[in-house]
């Protein structure tokens, strides 16, 4: 199972003990998967469709809950998506009941469908939270933590995006945006906002799955960029001993070797018995024991000098 379904799955068992929380989740639950057809004298037909069982048993957890009104779950099999099956609640709601559907905007006044809107009465912070909750189960999206971090909701209408973005806004969660095929996707690409998305929806197990990935991938890469900064200082240091020992050999092999100051032969001698070893270490072999930019200069001199040798040669 995907760790987006594992999220879903989780979200779905998170039932809100307040009334208005539970009705905030259902209104973005019903937002992008719910229609209403005309019964006639009997009233409406809610259909809310789902892709998984956990959310279907949610939405109809909560019409009950909430509502006290009888639902029945249909399940239609066909392709859509790699998806096999897609999960129907089906709520009859009578000509006495018409009030919730108009405070859902499914219809107005007059009984007539009606584009629903996203509302934006929600004023307390667990309203809010649930509605998020709503919207990531009908439209979001969460990529595995092991692989690149990536979060996207998507809406088929540029309004409730924007109204969702600055609802995240206030949870300090600021989403970009682009299109897509007519769709506008909101997304998240930071671990840590990733993390606080999670922790806002109330997915806490899931929340600790992700930052426990996001631990080790960060050690993981602190490691590799130790090695890699290890092993190019080691390439450097084996570059310069092999620079340095050429110039000292050639310049051993001429006359002007003999009348180098003591201090310069005795680092060029313990270049060449030493030549795995660091600037900082061979200072410490030399009496009385020469500091890491004291070794740097006087090598620099001794490399000069030793150029001077072999080109007067």
């Amino acid at each position: 199972m995907s760790f987006c379904s594992d999220v879903r799955n989780e979200l779905a068992r998170v039932i809100p003990e307040r009334e208005c929380c539970r009705k905030a989740e259902l209104l973005a639950l019903l937002d992008s998967a719910a229609t209403v057809d005309d019964a006639g004298d009997q009233g409406y037909v809610l259909k809310v469709r789902a892709e998984n069982a956990a959310t279907a048993r949610k939405i109809f957890k909560l019409i009950k809950e909430s509502y006290s009104m009888p639902s029945s779950v249909s399940i239609e099999n066909r392709r859509r998506f790699g998806k096999t099956r897609v999960y129907q609640v089906n709520t009859q709601i009578s000509q006495d009941n018409l009030s919730i559907l108009q405070e859902f905007q499914l219809i107005t006044a007059n009984n007539n469908n009606s584009k629903r809107q996203l509302n934006t009465y929600f004023t307390k912070a667990c309203c809010k939270r649930a509605y998020l909750r709503g919207i990531f189960l009908s439209r979001g999206f969460i990529n595995r933590p092991e692989g690149d971090y990536h979060l996207e909701i998507v809406f088929n209408d540029h309004k409730p995006a924007m109204q969702v973005q600055k609802m995240l806004e206030r949870f300090n969660i600021n989403m970009r945006s682009f299109e897509r095929k007519n769709n506008l996707v909101l997304y998240l690409k930071e671990g840590e906002k990733i993390g606080d998305f999670l922790r806002v929806v109330g997915a806490n197990r899931a929340l600790l799955d992700f930052e426990n990935i996001r631990i080790l991938k960060s050690m993981r890469n602190a490691v590799n960029r130790q090695v890699n900064c290890e092993t190019a200082n080691l390439a450097k240091t084996i570059d310069a001993s092999v620079r340095q020992i050429d110039l000292i050999s050639r310049a051993m092999k001429k006359e002007g070797w003999k009348s180098l100051p003591p201090q310069y032969k005795e680092l060029a001698l313990l270049r060449v018995d030493y030549p795995d070893c660091t600037l900082k270490e061979l200072g410490e072999l030399i009496e009385p024991p020469l500091s890491k930019p004291g070794v740097a200069y006087r090598m620099r001199k001794l490399e000069k000098i030793a150029e001077e040798i072999i080109g007067d040669s």
